[in-house]
């Protein structure tokens, strides 16, 4: 009886031993699971991240060359209009110039003509 004993606690620590073994393992064999999860998690984030960054940057660059192309036809509009305008306040400046002009030649021939009327009258 007691050399069944003596096997059973033999056993015994046998058993509590190997559940020791085995308990430590997992838990090492878990936290190297738990740290290979942890880097694949990271790493697929940091992909996910730079595809985020990626197509964002390509968005805000195409967002930016339609803004600049828009400003572009805008100013190119613009300056076609004030280009019109400037050209017709010119003809109206160059047509009231030349009225004025007209006006004052007007007056010089009027003179003359009156000038020379008097000499041929006073001649006679």
């Amino acid at each position: 009886m007691i050399r069944v004993k003596k096997q059973i606690n033999i056993i015994g620590s046998i058993v509590a031993m190997l559940v020791i073994s085995i308990s430590g393992l997992g838990t090492y064999a878990f936290k190297g699971v738990m740290a290979d999860l942890k880097a694949s998690v990271l790493k697929a984030k940091d992909e996910i991240f730079k595809e985020l960054e990626d197509y964002y940057n390509a968005k805000i660059k195409t967002e930016f060359e339609e803004m600049k192309n828009s400003i572009k036809e805008e100013l190119k509009r613009t300056t076609e209009f004030i280009n019109a305008v400037n050209k017709e306040n010119l003809v109206l400046e160059v047509k009231n110039i030349f009225s004025k002009e007209r006006i004052k030649t007007q007056e010089l021939i009027k003179e003359e003509i009156e000038k020379n009327f008097r000499k041929i009258g006073e001649s006679k």
